[in-house]
């Protein structure tokens, strides 16, 4: 920005001393003169401003250091045995460095692999007895199984055969009882058979007798008997009318005596059937009590039959488990002894890592792979935890770190690519990394830059230059910073409109050395004018010249 008014200032004075030169003339040739200084055409260049973006870059210097450097210190007093790298040497992650004495640490761990091989020892031993704890607590149960599984299956199996004589039985006698409920039946339907043919037999004999008692009332009575036979006269005419009575009441008669005789055997069926059913009857109720005393039968044979699986049993089981119980109570005791002997390796494992720990103390090897920058060790040193014994860098990622202002902090971001100067030679590098503290000692933001590809020119501490673009315009005006003129603190140019100057205020954006932005007040169809005059002003005169002759027409103007 001062660099930019510095250009204004520069303009300014150039105007003023041609301003001067203009006032002098004007003393000296009068009015007349200076009328016609005033209506020259000025000789002019133009350009049309462009659509685009600008963007400026900001260069800061400091110092490259690898991204990852490390000091190796010792944890151990003791002796150095052997010096296996120098300054320079390249290393990779695990390379040995230096051998410390490590008798001490040796003898440790054998004590403790002693005591390890002990401890794995008494697990194996541990182990054996349970084994024969196991064995004989599965004798113990398989023959309390044994003997109560026998014993409890005979009795069970007894009862059970109990029950199923009785539910048998019960089938059995149920068998009895629908046929004879069968007989029964069939008795009752005969004996109702009977008693419907005997009443009407009895209506039969009752209607011969009053036949009878008709043919006897009638005997009298000559006519009634002419009247009652004649029908039967007329059919037989060597009979006569006695005749006919007489062979009709001996029929009547006959017919009335076999009635008798049917009722007599009715009745005698009758009583038999009853006879019978009564029998049948009484068969009923002894099956009906034989049920009722199988059925009880079996719900004590059932009731037993349960109380010795749910009770007796379920008692018997319980004296089997506690039995069982005290039996593994050997077999838990055997693998306490194992996990208690497992315990003992585990610490005595413990042992022997720390002392294998310790041992590898003995050893220094390079936590990562780079350069040996420094060697502060030789054989027959003694080495110490106080003093690093190496310093190994990381030179296949360099890292650069610069500070900037809380303005340009907030333009960057995270692999935003920047540019590393060394020495004229640039080198790729991304920012990785945006500090949003302020630095106590700068009192500007830190920022890191990593260096892709580094070479052996790019060492570590040089001073390199970073240059990184901060402030950016897009889809903006472009045009010449010299064409722009400052009145205060308002800017403005000269656009040529049908061969006159006319003044245009703009709104101006960033700027670098040859360009500044245009955020308002021109368009991309307005011709602007980029070359200089002392005489350009508003509502001069211009006349539009080609790029080769705007120079000379320029210079001839201005004397």
């Amino acid at each position: 920005m001062l660099e930019r008014y510095g250009k204004t200032y520069t303009r300014r004075l150039a105007v003023f001393a041609a301003a001067c030169i203009l006032c002098g003339t004007a003393a000296g040739c009068g009015q007349t003169e200076e009328e016609e200084t005033m209506s020259e055409v000025i000789p002019v260049q133009v350009a049309q401003p462009e659509a685009g973006s600008l963007t400026l870059t900001n260069e800061f210097v400091e110092t490259v250091s690898p991204e990852e450097s490390v000091y190796v210190i010792p944890m151990v007093s003791a002796e150095v045995l052997s010096q296996n790298v120098s300054v320079g040497d390249v290393v990779s992650a695990g390379d040995e460095l230096c051998q410390l004495d490590s008798e001490a640490a040796q003898l440790q761990l054998a004590s403790a692999q002693a005591q390890y091989d002990s401890a794995v020892a008494g697990v194996d031993a541990a182990k054996l007895g349970y084994d024969m704890a196991q064995a004989q607590y599965e004798g113990t149960v398989a023959q309390l199984d044994a003997q109560l599984g026998g014993q409890k299956t005979l009795q069970l199996y007894q009862l059970q055969a109990s029950v199923d004589t009785a539910e048998s039985g019960i089938e059995s006698i149920d068998e009895q009882r629908n046929a004879l409920n069968s007989q029964i039946t069939d008795a009752q339907n005969q004996r109702d058979q009977l008693l419907a043919s005997h009443d009407q037999l009895l209506q039969e004999q009752t209607q011969l007798t009053e036949y009878i008692t008709t043919l006897d009332a009638l005997v009298d009575d000559a006519n009634g008997k002419r009247q009652m036979f004649a029908s039967v006269a007329q059919s037989d005419q060597e009979g006569d009318i006695d005749d006919a009575y007489k062979q009709a009441k001996e029929e009547a008669e006959a017919s009335l005596d076999q009635i008798d005789e049917q009722l007599s055997q009715l009745e005698n069926a009758y009583i038999q059937a009853v006879s019978g059913i009564s029998s049948l009857s009484e068969g009923r109720k002894q099956l009906d009590d034989a049920w009722e005393e199988a059925n009880n039968g079996l719900e004590q044979a059932q009731a037993y039959l349960n109380i010795t699986k749910d009770q007796v049993y379920a008692d018997t089981q319980k004296v089997v488990d506690a039995n069982k119980e005290a039996a593994a109570l050997s077999l838990d005791s055997a693998e306490a002894s194992i996990n208690s002997a497992q315990l003992g390796v585990e610490g005595a494992q413990i042992a022997v890592d720390s002392a294998e720990y310790q041992l590898a103390m003995y050893t220094l090897k390079a936590p990562i792979g780079g350069v040996i920058e420094a060697v502060n060790l030789k054989e027959h040193d003694f080495a110490t935890p106080s003093t690093p014994a190496y310093v190994i860098s990381n030179k296949d990622t360099m890292m650069v770190t610069f500070y900037v202002s809380e303005g340009i902090r907030n333009t960057l971001t995270v692999g935003q690519k920047v540019s590393v100067d060394r020495n004229g030679r640039l080198y790729d590098a991304a920012i990785t990394e945006i500090g949003s503290m302020i630095d106590q000692n700068t009192g500007l933001f830190a920022v890191k830059a990593c260096v892709s590809a580094p070479d052996e020119s790019l060492l570590t501490g040089c001073s390199v230059k970073v240059a990184a673009d901060t402030y950016s315009q897009g889809n903006v005006l472009l045009i010449p910073y010299d064409a722009v003129y400052y009145d205060d603190s308002q800017s403005y140019v000269y656009v040529a409109v049908n061969g006159v100057a006319e003044r245009r205020d703009i709104e101006t954006g960033i700027f670098d050395e040859q360009t500044i932005t245009v955020l308002s007040g021109l368009t991309a169809e307005d011709q602007l004018i980029t070359s200089w005059s002392a005489n350009l002003r508003e509502g001069a005169s211009v006349s539009i010249q080609e790029p080769e002759n705007a120079a000379e027409d320029a210079a001839d103007s201005d004397e």
